[in-house]
């Protein structure tokens, strides 16, 4: 057990600045998201949890909790930290939902505010811990007792929903020209304040020129191809600069080394020469501002930065909270998300003796394989998607019969067995032949996926085919038509997170903030839940 965090006392005073306010004014506080969030989120905060951050000699913020808080502030109210700290010291409603409003002076400072943040991000990346993320966890499970969503429904299962949102980097978009440009810059700005001029080239001489970005990007008029290579020969000259593996260490360094490496490729001579458009990847560097940020094509437009998965809890009374989250960066798959959930999960085979409550996800058809039903399967969840990707299936190859571990055919959709048959451990599909007796009078041979060859008719088949087929005649039932409905809400949460909370605009690219930041957005987003939750069955009540 680490050491504790300071205590102050945070009763209120008889002369308490909130107790002598007119009675209109405390309820108006009470009634409003910072009075919910003082009431109800703050003292969910343990800052014990908190103390990792500060070494055991060092004596830590003298109120620890309120740094938390103030963080999960900063986020609700998408304020600058100066506008922040103007509001802690002059606004009542944020010193009650900080529980200062008995402190004779705010015990904040912009430098340990500032400091805290940093010491996050450190002991991330030291640790890959995210302390933020445990305590959306902690908030979370408290709020999902008090309003019941960790109890089935009338089907037997907890209920929920998932979808992702791209999430657009703050860093500027560059294009290939630019991005280039811009690490060239950076690397030799580097060598010339440590290292002087003189060992310099007259021919970038011009990178130390304020206007000269500009009109090598974009006002000259050479072709985009043109001014890559060239570029591309200027970076081979920088690397040739810095080549001592004293630079090695440097970002500056390893932003132009990778891109020299992304943006060319050898030819038959073994030169480098520069790859065109189509062979850049996603993956590569974007913004030497941001070097984790990936590009990624999503319904016709690109997105630069990171995607994030948000799983939500629903019962039948309308109560809803964001219970599993998760960000990567945007190459990740949603089929990813998907497992990365499943496995989270505990295993029932694993405490048989433990209450595993079942539950379903309506999810979208990028959610969906049958590698991913199958292990949801085996955990008691159930992945019903709304929709499928990829070619359909033809129907009739749900009424094929095989053996549980699919590698046999038992029986076609009319009753007859395969005359020889192989299973293809490499593709996983079983490949039968059926003779021309068996299949030329068969009142399905139209629909059938048979392929009709001299001697024989073959057929291959996967069970991920059959379940497929399967899933397919499901999703034009009423009952799946009713699943789809009921997904809809979780596809307005992006517009939420976006409109309400800037995600798009973090104003920082550290990626450990980007992530700190999305579960606090995340925690206020909850909250603001709870609080229509608890009005509404205030009024059921009434």
């Amino acid at each position: 057990m680490g050491r504790k965090a300071k205590s102050p006392n945070l009763q209120m005073k008889l002369d308490d600045r909130f107790l002598i306010l007119p009675l209109r004014a405390q309820g108006a506080i009470r009634n409003s998201r910072l009075g919910h969030f003082g009431d109800e989120i703050f003292p969910l905060i343990d800052p014990d949890d908190f103390m990792v951050l500060y070494s055991d000699n060092g004596r830590g913020p003298s109120y620890l909790q309120g740094y938390v808080g103030l963080y999960l502030l900063h986020l609700m109210l998408h304020e600058t930290a100066d506008d922040l700290m103007l509001r802690v010291q002059t606004d009542i409603s944020v010193q009650y939902a900080l529980h200062t409003t008995s402190f004779d002076k705010q015990p904040f400072s912009r430098r340990n505010y500032f400091l805290f943040m940093s010491r996050m991000d450190e002991y991330e990346q030291k640790t890959g811990v995210n302390l933020i993320e445990g305590l959306f966890e902690k908030i979370t499970a408290n709020l999902v007792s008090k309003m019941g969503l960790d109890q089935p429904g009338s089907s037997g299962r907890i209920t929920r929903r998932m979808d992702s949102l791209m999430i657009n980097s703050s860093a500027a978009r560059l294009t290939r020209p630019g991005i280039i440009y811009a690490v060239n810059r950076d690397a030799l700005a580097l060598y010339g304040s440590l290292q002087g001029m003189d060992n310099i080239v007259p021919s970038l001489y011009h990178y130390f020129n304020e206007s000269d970005r500009n009109a090598v990007v974009y006002h000259n008029k050479d072709a985009s191809e043109e001014k890559i290579a060239a570029l591309l020969v200027e970076s081979k000259l920088i690397l040739a600069l810095l080549e001592d593996e004293e630079w090695h260490f440097f970002q500056e360094y390893r932003n132009l080394e990778r891109v020299y490496g992304e943006q060319t490729k050898e030819d038959e001579t073994g030169n480098r020469i520069p790859k065109c458009n189509q062979e850049i990847k996603g993956s590569s560097l974007q913004s030497p501002n941001d070097p984790d940020a990936t590009a990624r094509t999503k319904a016709g437009k690109t997105f630069v930065g990171t995607v994030g998965n948000v799983t939500e809890t629903y019962n039948e009374s309308g109560a809803s909270l964001i219970t599993d989250a998760d960000i990567q960066n945007n190459l990740h798959s949603d089929s990813d998300f998907m497992k990365e959930y499943i496995d989270s999960k505990p295993d029932p085979e694993s405490d048989p003796e433990g209450d595993v409550v079942e539950e379903q996800v309506i999810t979208d058809g990028a959610y969906y394989s049958s590698d991913n039903a199958e292990a949801a399967g085996k955990k008691g969840i159930l992945i019903i998607p709304t929709s499928l990707t990829g070619s359909e299936t033809l129907p009739l190859t749900a009424e094929f019969e095989l053996t549980e571990d699919g590698t046999k055919i038992k029986k076609c959709p009319n009753g007859e067995e395969p005359d020889e048959q192989k299973y293809n451990e490499k593709t996983g599909k079983i490949d039968a032949k059926f003779s021309h007796d068996k299949c030329d009078s068969c009142p399905h041979r139209d629909q059938c996926p048979g392929i009709e060859q001299k001697r024989a008719v073959k057929v291959s088949i996967s069970k991920q085919m059959v379940n497929r087929a399967e899933m397919q005649e499901s999703l034009g039932t009423e009952e799946h038509k009713q699943f789809a409905r009921e997904r809809n809400a979780v596809e307005g949460i992006p517009s939420v997170l976006r409109r309400f909370y800037e995600i798009d605009r973090l104003r920082t690219t550290i990626t450990t903030r980007v992530k700190s930041a999305f579960f606090g957005i995340l925690i206020s987003y909850n909250s603001r839940k709870h609080q229509k939750f608890l009005v509404d069955r205030s009024y059921a009540m009434a």
